[in-house]
């Protein structure tokens, strides 16, 4: 009985080696190991099963609890506590499929792929050992140094360190969790792309980016297209309500270097904080500096003042406004608080500055032009001031105008009289309607956070694996 079945085996070592192609082909398969052997026919077909098998493969080995040859179909069946290692990963599965037609393999069960710093966890994955490329048919968990990530599908390509992953992606780490409903990613040069409704928060600065496509790379530059948001804590500032910048656009570029970054967003921009908001075709912040740069023909709005010009500036301190600058053609328009007049200003530049937010003074130069108007101790309106000049400068004390500065002036007193409160200087912009309001609802997550539980119980080998890791 042992001769008959020595005699199997060496029939098996020839045929399976000469069965097999690709990387297994070019290789005689060995069995190091096993506890039985027999050949038997199910519906017709030759199967050669072999028990507690040790199997070497060129640079593949594979231990399993049993193992099915299928002699007419060139195919192979492995069952039960299954552990492959080569060269490059270690893959451990409940069942195993391979087509030797095909080039590949059926992972079924409880799949774990192990390469490098990278694990895989999937139920259901195609495995290609000549392309290195894993399909999960049905989710797919990747664990590594920087954190985990998991979708409903993916394919993983191991000889470029990338991966493809779809429905419902969800990347976590300690710091940071991103979702999407598609990914593209290449560990190897750090960069991504996340498709469709994607959300990404970071805790460390509390962070927050949203819109329908997201591209990163390891210098710190992400690009959002497509409804895209952001938001700017400003964390010097104690107040929760008042530091907070929302910024829309159609699209935003985030550069981040060590301790500062920078925003660049384009087209119909939008920025609400609670002392300043602002529309715009174009924006750039830099937090070293705390500018806000607006262009194309930009509104911004502090208070009850409203500024338009080609280009505007706008310098924070935290969470303040410290510094309003316009130009070439600037026009402000400052509505009065008790009356609700219009004061106009104009001119080819314009900077206004502020002390603790309220209005210290402004600057007009050159070809200024200002309609002012005045009240009397009752705070109604009497009157007002119309001035051209080539430099004016308004001094202010808790918001209220206080005295003038002029150089060489054309003007005059105007007396009051009905239509005066709709008295226009040429150029004049007012667009309350147009402020941005405050966000009323801040993006949320679509899905549950990532579980850290895996999948399903670890097999035992896989355990093992672990335990001589730590040894």
């Amino acid at each position: 009985m042992k001769k008959r079945l020595l005699h199997i085996l060496v029939f098996i070592l020839i045929s399976a080696g000469s069965a097999t192609t690709g990387t297994l082909a070019q290789n005689v398969v060995t069995i190091e190991r096993f506890s039985s052997a027999r050949e038997l026919s199910i519906d017709g077909e030759q199967v050669r099963k072999i028990y507690d098998a040790r199997f070497k493969m060129g640079n593949v080995t594979m231990v399993c609890d049993s193992a099915w040859q299928f002699i007419g179909k060139g195919e192979m069946r492995a069952y039960g506590n299954i552990q492959i290692d080569t060269d490059t990963e270690n893959i451990w599965t409940d069942t195993l499929y391979y087509f030797n037609n095909k080039d590949l393999s059926w992972l079924r069960g409880r799949v774990v792929i192990h390469q490098d710093s990278t694990t895989l966890f999937g139920t259901k994955v195609d495995y290609n050992f000549l392309t290195k490329v894993a399909y999960f048919r049905e989710g797919i968990r990747l664990e590594d140094s920087d954190g985990t990530l998991t979708a409903l599908s993916g394919t993983y390509f191991q000889n470029q360190d990338s991966a493809i992953f779809r429905n419902q992606v969800q990347l976590q780490d300690s710091a940071q969790y991103a979702e999407g409903d598609s990914l593209f990613i290449n560990r190897q040069r750090e960069y991504l792309e996340l498709f469709s409704n994607i959300f990404v928060y970071d805790s460390t600065n509390n962070g927050l980016l949203t819109g329908d496509y997201l591209e990163a790379d390891s210098t710190g530059r992400r690009y959002v297209l497509g409804n895209a948001y952001t938001r700017k804590i400003d964390t010097d500032s104690t107040s929760a309500s008042a530091d907070t910048t929302h910024i829309f656009a159609n699209e935003i570029l985030l550069f981040d270097r060590d301790s500062t970054s920078s925003i660049f967003a384009y087209k119909d921009v939008s920025v609400w904080a609670a002392k300043f908001s602002s529309l715009s075709d174009s924006l750039n912040y830099e937090s070293d500096t705390e500018l806000f740069q607006l262009r194309g023909r930009p509104k911004a709005w502090h208070k009850n003042i409203q500024l338009t010009g080609p280009y505007i500036a706008v310098q924070m301190d935290s969470s303040e406004v410290k510094e309003l600058k316009s130009f070439v053609g600037a026009f402000a328009v400052q509505e009065d608080s008790a009356t609700l007049r219009l004061n106009q200003l104009k001119g080819d530049t314009l900077v206004a500055y502020f002390d603790q937010g309220d209005i210290s003074e402004i600057r007009l130069y050159p070809n200024s032009e200002i309609l002012y108007h005045t009240k009397n101790e009752a705070d109604e309106p009497d009157g007002a001031m119309e001035n051209a000049s080539p430099i004016t400068i308004l001094i202010f004390e808790n918001g209220e105008l206080m005295r003038a500065k002029m150089g060489q002036n054309t003007g005059l007193f105007l007396p009051e009289y009905t239509d005066l409160v709709n008295r226009r200087l040429d150029g004049f912009q007012w667009d309350p309607d147009l402020r941005p309001d405050k966000p009323e609802l801040s993006p949320i997550l679509k899905w549950d956070p990532v579980p850290e539980e895996r999948p399903f119980e670890l097999p035992s080998r896989y355990i093992k694996f672990l335990e001589s890791l730590k040894e």
